[in-house]
């Protein structure tokens, strides 16, 4: 079996969200909202039939919920392939009625929905009533006393570590307080340097010098060398190893065609990362002038910060391997330099 470490998916059903958290992995410049195709989904998992160990699958995006009627398509062709645990991730924006989240979730557990990841924090109480968060909760818990197999986690994001004092920090310990009031745990996370969130990161928890960890050590599985353990595929056809590293497109090319480059021929990007890591990657960026801090959050940090700096100046030599482009916003982005500032000042 060519991809025995392959267990799940993440399926970005589309870019439209209803937030606009800074802190987001992707950056989409362009209003494109259009949804991934179930087809090119349904094409891609054929052509590896049999090869794989896929057992569970994640939607995301953008909000999945603005994809309703895709995601249930997809679920559908899904379980034609052999796959039948189903979770996604929502900032609960589309909940503000508990009579039409009861009936939606109804609908998606019907179809194999077996857990959901809703957001409740500083970043997403911005724009998304903490109620609606509360009506998932709430209507979770009734469709459990009525039988139904439906997990539901709370997630908080900090920006740096949860126990790193600002004021975006205190106000997500309210957040979870209210949450936890309500009877659920609310599980704590941070602010991953991806994306616009690698720009966020406070300076002074920018101390790790070591940084030698492999990507599948830091992120379990992820581009290891035996297969990756999980990739991610978005309605422009770009299936990522890892947030912004592109594996290959399902437009051009079949799922198995884009595996069996990554085993042989897979590009510099991969090749470095999956043989040195983040260290090996700054090194080769440092001799195309990348000038390095002393100091990173982690591995993570240090890779999107050199890969950004790769695409931005090395476009000709790394574009095909550094995509999709909504992974990659441009350092000087206004808005996330504003709320850093604006954070600090509230500190």
């Amino acid at each position: 079996m060519l991809l025995k470490n392959l267990k799940s998916l993440s399926i970005l059903l589309g870019m439209k969200c209803n937030c606009k958290c800074p802190h987001c992995f992707y950056f989409p410049k362009k209003n494109n909202y259009a949804p991934i195709d179930p087809g090119m989904l349904d094409d891609a998992l054929k052509s590896i039939s049999g090869e794989h160990n896929i057992a569970s699958v994640n939607f995301a995006g953008g909000e999945p919920f603005y994809y309703f009627d895709t995601m249930i398509e997809c679920m559908e062709r899904l379980k034609k392939n052999g796959i039948y645990f189903f979770s996604l991730s929502t900032n609960a924006g589309w909940a503000a009625n508990i009579h039409e989240v009861e009936k939606k979730l109804s609908i998606l557990v019907r179809h194999g929905l077996g857990a959901m990841w809703v957001s409740a924090d500083s970043f997403h109480q911005q724009g998304v009533p903490l109620q609606n968060v509360m009506n998932i909760i709430n209507a979770g818990e009734a469709m459990r006393n009525m039988g139904a197999q439906l997990s539901i986690s709370i997630v908080s994001t900090y920006l740096g570590y949860f126990t790193y004092d600002c004021s975006m920090n205190r106000k997500t310990s309210e957040i979870r307080r209210q949450v936890w009031d309500a009877n659920i745990y609310p599980i704590e996370t941070f602010v991953n340097a991806h994306g616009r969130g690698a720009f966020l990161i406070p300076k002074e928890l920018c101390i790790n010098k070591k940084l030698d960890r492999k990507c599948w050590e830091v992120k379990m599985g992820m581009l290891h060398p035996g297969g990756p353990s999980m990739v991610s595929m978005d309605p422009s056809g770009y299936v990522d190893g890892c947030f912004g590293v592109s594996l290959g497109n399902l437009k051009k090319n079949s799922l198995m065609d884009i595996f069996r480059r990554y085993f042989n021929k897979p590009g510099p990007i991969v090749k470095i990362l999956r043989e040195t890591g983040a260290l090996g990657l700054k090194k080769f960026a440092e001799k195309r002038g990348f000038h390095p801090e002393d100091g990173y959050f982690d591995e993570c940090h240090l890779c999107h910060i050199t890969r950004n700096y790769l695409k931005k100046n090395c476009r000709e030599e790394f574009e095909e391997f550094l995509k999709p482009q909504f992974c990659y916003p441009p350092v000087e982005d206004n808005k996330v330099h504003a709320f850093a500032d604006w954070n600090r000042e509230k500190n």
